[in-house]
């Protein structure tokens, strides 16, 4: 459920930009937002009709122009550690979706909660994207804001479900349940007192019938 709420964004609508930094993105002065991503963004389009602004969702993302975006550390730390939560989210997923056709020891077990574990704490690490110079230029014309879209959001769900998920696996280990046919068609092995006891009455057996005989 998380990695699906990490994998219904679309790459550029993480957080809503304002400011007169959307000027300089767009070319528009008149343009009051952007959706961004951590990689593209999204501009929106004026309805004469209706007099809003609105996104076409039909046409692609577009790319950040350097020249006017300054990609920074913490721009690409931010992005770094969201695409490793969503590895690391993604394969301790696909070993719990395992676990319902395999039996995992529970050293192994441990390995999944491990996982959704990072994935938490590296999803979280993402938000310091919200620091970068484009959320907080332009100091001398209005600052430039960022606020949380539909990308961050989707992440916090994300963030709570890995990290419940992996308390969970931390708390409790799956018990190997059998199916009553399975468990008496296991006999188990018979110890050396019950051989013996039943070697002795076969050894009385004979002897009573070796005493009728005579």
């Amino acid at each position: 459920m998380a990695w699906f709420a990490c994998l219904s964004k679309d790459g550029c609508d993480y957080a809503r930009v304002t400011g007169p930094i959307v000027a300089d993105i767009t070319n528009n002065p008149k343009t009051p937002f952007i959706d961004a991503g951590f990689n593209h963004y999204r501009e929106p389009l004026y309805n004469a009709v209706t007099g809003e602004w609105g996104f076409d969702f039909t046409l692609p993302c577009q790319e950040y122009n350097t020249d006017i975006v300054n990609i920074d550390g913490v721009w690409g730390f931010a992005r770094f550690a969201s695409f490793l939560s969503l590895v690391f989210g993604g394969g301790g997923a696909l070993f719990i979706w395992f676990s319902m056709c395999f039996t995992f020891r529970k050293n192994t077990w441990r390995w999944a909660g491990y996982e959704l574990l990072s994935a938490t704490i590296l999803l979280v690490l993402s938000y310091t994207w919200f620091a970068t110079e484009m959320c907080h230029g332009n100091w001398e014309s209005g600052q430039d804001k960022c606020s949380m879209h539909y990308g961050a959001r989707a992440d916090i769900l994300a963030c709570i479900l890995w990290a419940v998920s992996s308390v969970l696996i931390f708390c409790k280990y799956p018990t190997e349940k059998r199916s009553p046919q399975a468990s008496d068609s296991i006999q188990s092995p018979r110890t050396e007192l019950e051989m013996s006891e039943q070697s002795g009455e076969r050894r009385v057996g004979q002897a009573t019938d070796e005493h009728e005989i005579i």
